[in-house]
This record gives C-alpha cells, structure tokens and sequence, in this order.
C-alpha cells in the first residue's frame, strides 16, 4: 500500500513539474514574440512621400521668373519680318509671343528687330548691343538663309559661322536670356537645299557649343511644298509682291509651333 502510495505522490510531482515547465515555456514564447513584434514595429520605416521630378524647362524659368514682365527679342531676316503671313500679327515671332504669354500668364513685349535680305555679317551681329541694350528674357536668332546664298567656300561659310559665334557668346554672356537657335529657310525645292544643309550644320554646332536649343526649319519646309504656296499677289501688308518661296500662314502657324514646342521641353 505504502509503495502504491509513494509511485502516485511522484506521479502528481512529476506532473506538476511538467505542468510549470510548459507553462514556462510557453510564457517565454509570448513574451519572445511580443518583443519581436515591438522590434519590428520599431524598424518598419515610415513611407516617405517622393516628389516626382519636375524638368525644369525654358518655359518653367519664364513662369518662374521674379519679373511680371517678359521680353521677347527676334533678331533675324524676312522669314522673322513675317514675310508672308496674313498680317504682322500672325506672324510666327508674334504668334510665339502670344503662346510666351498664355504659357507664362505673364504680359510678354516683343521686340522685333528683322530686316528683308540681311545676314548675320551685315545685320546681326551690327545689332547685338542694341539686343543686350534690351536685356530681354527670351531671344530668337534667325540667320543663314541670305548667307547661304553667298556661297559655301571657306570665306563666305568662315565669316558666317565666326559671327554668329560672336554674336551668341555676347548675347549669352551679357544677358541672362533664353537663347534659340533657328536654321535656314528654304521651299522644298529651293535652288540652295545643299548650302543650307551645310550652314546648317555650323548653326546647330554652335547650338551645341553653348547647350543652346536649335529649331530645325527643315523639319517644316522639307518635302512639303504647302508651307510655301502664296498666291503671288501684291502683299498690301508688307509692300511687296508674294514668292514661293517665303512660309505662307500655314509656315508661320507650323514656325511658332516648334518654337513654343521647344521651350515647353527643354
């Protein structure tokens, strides 16, 4: 009896000893996975909230400029007269003002200083000062179509290409302007295609000299005989009789078009 006795004291112990160590046991793991769920709590890391990049474009700077005022400098030939819009005032310089505008909410005053026939030897960079005189905000520099005419050898091309270098290093380094670049005119037939395409290639590596964007005319005119086809009559706008060979509105609409298309992207 004492035996049977004893076996069922050390049964209950041996019970009672396995009963605490499994609830120990089982402590030990709550408490071990509260602590990691407060670590982890810890380090999750708060999300934070990325601003997309915004490309900082030519137009931003305008929009974003201190001035409430904005000018807008064309310095260049006839295409830059308007030769042959509707009227001076859907002419593509005038038309890209009013998109300088809308773009902008700003009032935008341009200045328009072109000439029929001219150069960049004998018009344009004779006009820089009066350019940086006017400490404009956005320029448009439109030559070589009159100096392609002259030629491609080294003297005609060589004079060319150092003045219009001089005349974008002086409008670059005396004013805080937005430069552009334009290319030469020419209908999809013209009689100097080759001798564009070389002053071309000097106009957009001086573009690529001062990181200036260059607008590619020929992307207009190029194969497309429309942006040229003016009725021949006498222009009562600008005193001469019309050519086919100057932008009808339809170029001056596509003109503006790229330009605004330029500075909305770079």
């Amino acid at each position: 009896m004492i035996k049977k006795r004893y076996l069922l004291v050390a049964i209950l112990v041996l019970l009672m000893v396995v009963g605490v160590g499994c609830g120990q046991e089982q402590a030990t793991k709550s408490k071990t996975t509260n602590t990691k769920t407060e670590r982890q709590e810890k380090k999750s890391p708060t999300k934070k909230t990325t601003k997309k990049n915004t490309k900082k474009t030519m137009l931003i700077d305008l929009k974003d400029s201190k001035k409430d005022k904005l000018v807008y400098y064309a310095l260049g030939d006839s295409l830059s007269v308007g030769l042959f819009s509707n009227n001076q005032n859907s002419r593509f310089t005038t038309l890209f003002k009013d998109k300088l505008q809308q773009g902008t909410g700003k009032n935008v005053t341009e200045i328009n200083n072109s000439s029929v026939g001219k150069t960049v030897t004998n018009f344009g960079l004779p006009n820089v000062q009066s350019l940086i005189d006017q400490n404009p905000d956005i320029v448009t520099i439109e030559f070589g179509t009159n100096d392609s005419a002259y030629g491609i050898d080294s003297k005609n091309l060589g004079d060319f290409t150092n003045n219009l270098d001089t005349l974008v290093q002086k409008v670059q380094s005396q004013t805080k302007a937005k430069i552009l670049l334009m290319t030469t005119w020419s209908p999809s037939d013209g009689q100097y295609i080759d001798n564009d395409a070389v002053y071309d290639r000097k106009i957009k590596e001086i573009g690529q000299k001062y990181n200036i964007p260059v607008i590619d005319l020929a992307t207009i005119w190029r194969n497309n005989p429309k942006v040229t086809e003016n009725d021949l009559n006498y222009s009562q706008v600008y005193n001469r009789t019309k050519d086919n060979f100057h932008p009808n509105q339809l170029g001056h609409d596509k003109i503006a078009q790229l330009l605004y298309q330029t500075v909305k992207t770079k």
